[in-house]
């Protein structure tokens, strides 16, 4: 029997968001699974929601979409899952039937959607709903931990897409521009499992390019603060610019980097989480012929990506520069948000009942 309250981040409006006892999750669907919360982490999505730049989100609401559980208690329906099954769970709960569903962007349920931004509550909780169980549950194989494998579903899937979006191979040179996580996801799995021949970053904290040398995941950073980013890549690609550009910035300055830096008839895959409009240099992409492409990430290669870290070939761990127990998470989120202290990841620990909040 699970207790009747929990502790849970909840939302309420633009910058008001606080630990508060919520009511415990029930199962209420025969495809339905509790979880218990044994990780998870601020995403940067989950920064534009509490400051308000997402209004269409209802409040209020638990956040969080990053996340491992162990699953407590399952509907009748449920199948692949038992209490005890250790899970890193999909960003977002799919039916599989409605328009969004059938047209492979499940991220975009009509019924489900994101968890905690979306119809459904979020994980940065002691507890959690999961619908449809089965469909968004990957079970952690035996040997890894929750930290080998929580980025998986989102930040990871997310570079998966933006590096195939980028058509990256083991001919292409690629640029990635701002390696926040999703940026240095795109990294990643641009030379670990697309096997890019050179990987160029771009970004304006050198701590975080730094890391990404330090783990041998990029060829090439380049400090956009203090280097001629256009010199170098001209001096790299002999004059020609790179074969494509991922976008991680989600700024005018970005875009517009982007378009000088890729070559005629490239691509700017941009991976970045939008709240407002933008002015991108048309003219340049125009005369330059680049295809741009953008979107939520369909939850591609994520059992592949898992079955390459149980296979040492992958390793993301790096990226999770900072864990506290869900009684700090509010720190975690002055960190995170203000990009202070090197931190690139703050993943979140079980709520601590013997400390308070």
């Amino acid at each position: 029997m699970l207790q009747k309250t929990m502790k849970a981040l909840v939302y309420r409006g633009p910058n008001r968001y606080g630990l508060e006892d919520v009511p415990t999750p029930q199962i209420t669907n025969p495809n339905d699974a509790i979880g218990r919360v044994t990780l998870a982490a601020i995403c940067t999505s989950d920064i534009h929601l509490v400051r308000g730049n997402l209004p269409n989100v209802s409040v209020p609401k638990i956040v969080g979409h990053e996340f491992c559980a162990e699953i407590v208690e399952t509907g009748s329906s449920v199948k692949r899952l038992k209490p005890g099954t250790r899970c890193v769970v999909r960003p977002a709960a799919a039916c599989g039937t409605c328009k969004m569903c059938r047209s492979g962007m499940p991220a975009l349920c009509e019924k489900y959607g994101i968890f905690g931004l979306g119809q459904l509550e979020g994980a940065q909780a002691e507890y959690v709903l999961i619908p449809q169980a089965d469909r968004v549950c990957d079970p952690i194989p035996p040997g890894l931990q929750e930290e080998d494998v929580i980025l998986v579903p989102d930040m990871l899937a997310t570079g998966w897409f933006g590096v195939k979006n980028a058509e990256a191979n083991s001919e292409k040179t690629i640029a990635i521009i701002g390696v926040g996580p999703v940026g240095m996801s795109a990294c990643l799995i641009a030379k670990s499992i697309f096997g890019v021949k050179k990987v160029i970053a771009i970004d304006l904290l050198s701590e975080r390019l730094d890391l990404l040398l330090k783990n041998h995941v990029v060829d090439i950073a380049i400090n956009s603060g203090s280097q001629d980013v256009n010199l170098i890549i001209r001096e790299i690609t002999n004059g020609v610019g790179v074969d494509a550009t991922i976008e991680s910035g989600g700024v005018e300055s970005t875009f517009a980097l982007a378009a000088e830096i890729t070559k005629m008839g490239g691509i700017i895959s941009t991976v970045a989480v939008f709240s407002k409009p933008l002015m991108i240099p048309m003219e340049k992409m125009f005369a330059k012929n680049l295809t741009v492409k953008m979107g939520v990430h369909r939850g591609e290669g994520i059992s592949e990506m898992i079955r390459k870290i149980q296979e040492g070939q992958l390793d993301a761990r790096f990226m999770l520069t900072h864990e506290k127990p869900l009684n700090d998470i509010l720190e975690g989120y002055d960190i995170f948000g203000q990009q202070r202290d090197g931190c690139v990841k703050w993943a979140v620990t079980p709520y601590e009942a013997n400390r308070g909040t």
